[in-house]
């Protein structure tokens, strides 16, 4: 079978903006993928998988700058000399960080503006957008903006206009990340039922895996290698997955702290939503300590990010009562005491380079002298693996997140909300993240969609089902 899409001898390194030398992403890169092929490829942290899959698309380095080489043809074109857009029924493509691919105002014209732009006809046009709603179980958004779904109804829209178009490759980046278990089961069906190439980029091992690649290759230093008879342990051991043990309770340096919510009722109205419909989560009892870490799990749209809004004080509610300590908070005094990851760490960061923005909240305390705050910058880098230099812009998704992860780590809250940290991450990056926020015996809610990774954190938690809040 000829091959649909051949690299050979692929090289690439991003522009430099900070003078220092630019790092080699890939170096002498080579894969043949045929029609019908499935692919996975498993990076650990910032190994150049999102790299790739930019440059596959078109989009690097057009737009993003770095020189490149080796050759690249789809289907006998030279994808370096495609735009992005001429190769819209050939390549597609579902970025690991959605809402940078949204361009639409509505989930419906989303799905629309490609049908649109390749010239299908308006009753052909509407079929297929009313099937791509349907089978992805996004009907009743079909007239809300992309800023009032969650992470995972913006994955599904993506993955849904992906299965729409299927153009002859797909390249999925991290596209099982936000998807609860019955939505992974079912983008791994319309991987299995596809006939056209499909190339999946992947920071873990997923259960959903097994069985459904026919060819699964590690990036190692740049470069694509067999990831042999048992990729699972292949991958553990190249990202130092393998030996982790269950994060256990951290006595808090500053005393025992309790966030409690009792009988809380929350009522959410996306702004876009032309029907009006009211969102509503019961919240009967919820209590986290300071050491602890825990879980919350639920299905997609289920109103975990709703819940952890309230807690950090974004957000009000109708009913009920948010304590600390047995004192009913402000949301204000929430704010202060409830650190929130937001599950896009690009919402919450927003200054010229690393440095900045580890110093932004610092240089508000007036009991900080520039010499303390250099070194506490420094040691957060030295901790979270960042370059004081480096321009957020241009860093990775993956170390965006760390970034996130270490800017809250300086501001020294009681408590912490980390809302899918672990998407993008291997799980020892997610755990290290989490074990340097519960270092000084904060307590930790984690919200997430994988059991493993639930299990590597903490032990107890708390699932949302049918719209109320329970013990898992």
């Amino acid at each position: 079978m000829a091959d649909l899409l051949e690299v050979r001898d692929l090289g690439y390194s991003y522009q430099s903006y900070t003078g220092k030398p630019s790092r080699q992403v890939l170096d002498h890169l080579d894969l043949s993928v045929p029609m019908g092929r499935k692919v996975l490829v498993l990076g650990p942290f910032d190994a150049g998988k999102t790299t790739l899959a930019r440059i596959l698309s078109g989009l690097t380095p057009k737009y993003l700058g770095g020189p490149i080489t080796g050759t690249l043809t789809l289907d006998g074109k030279n994808l370096l000399e495609c735009e992005p857009w001429d190769l819209v029924e050939e390549v597609g493509y579902v970025s690991q960080n959605p809402q940078e691919q949204f361009i639409a105002s509505t989930v419906e014209d989303e799905l629309a503006f490609p049908l649109e732009s390749l010239g299908v006809g308006r009753p052909e046009m509407r079929q297929r957008v009313d099937q791509a709603l349907k089978r992805w179980g996004l009907e009743k958004y079909r007239r809300v903006s992309e800023s009032q779904l969650s992470g995972g109804e913006r994955k599904r829209v993506l993955v849904a206009l992906e299965e729409m178009l299927d153009p002859k490759l797909w390249i999925l980046d991290e596209s099982f990340d936000d998807l609860d278990r019955d939505w992974r089961d079912q983008l791994s069906g319309s991987i299995r039922k596809s006939k056209h190439a499909v190339l999946v980029l992947a920071s873990r091992y997923l259960s959903q895996f097994p069985g459904l690649f026919d060819d699964i290759y590690l990036l190692k230093d740049g470069r694509l290698v067999p990831a042999g008879e048992d990729p699972e342990a292949s991958f553990s051991a190249l990202c130092g997955d393998d030996g982790l043990v269950p994060l256990h309770p951290v006595r808090s340096e500053g005393g025992t702290h309790v966030l409690e919510a009792r009988d809380i009722r929350i009522a959410h109205q996306r702004i876009s939503d032309e029907d009006h419909r009211i969102f509503h989560l019961e919240v009967p009892e919820f209590r986290l300590e300071s050491g602890q870490i825990i879980t919350l799990v639920g299905e997609n749209g289920s109103g975990k990010s709703t819940f952890a809004r309230v807690a950090c004080g974004l957000d009000s509610f109708e009913k009920g009562t948010m304590m600390i300590d047995g004192r009913s908070l402000t949301r204000d005094e929430l704010n202060c005491a409830v650190g929130y990851l937001f599950q896009n760490p690009d919402l919450q960061i927003f200054l010229p380079t690393v440095r900045d923005e580890l110093s932004w909240s610092l240089e508000r305390d007036a009991s900080m002298d520039r010499r303390g705050i250099s070194e506490r910058v420094a040691q957060a880098c030295s901790l979270f693996g960042l370059d004081p230099d480096d321009t957020p812009t241009t860093m990775s998704y993956p170390q965006r997140k760390a970034l996130q992860g270490a800017v809250y780590y300086l501001l020294d809250r009681p408590f912490y909300v980390l809302d899918e940290l672990d998407n993008a991450l291997t799980y020892r990056k997610a755990q290290e993240i989490t074990r340097l926020l519960a270092g000084k015996g904060s307590g930790i809610l984690v919200i997430t969609h994988d059991p493993q990774f639930a299990r590597l954190v903490g032990t107890d938690g708390f699932r949302i089902d049918g719209q109320r809040m329970v013990r898992a």
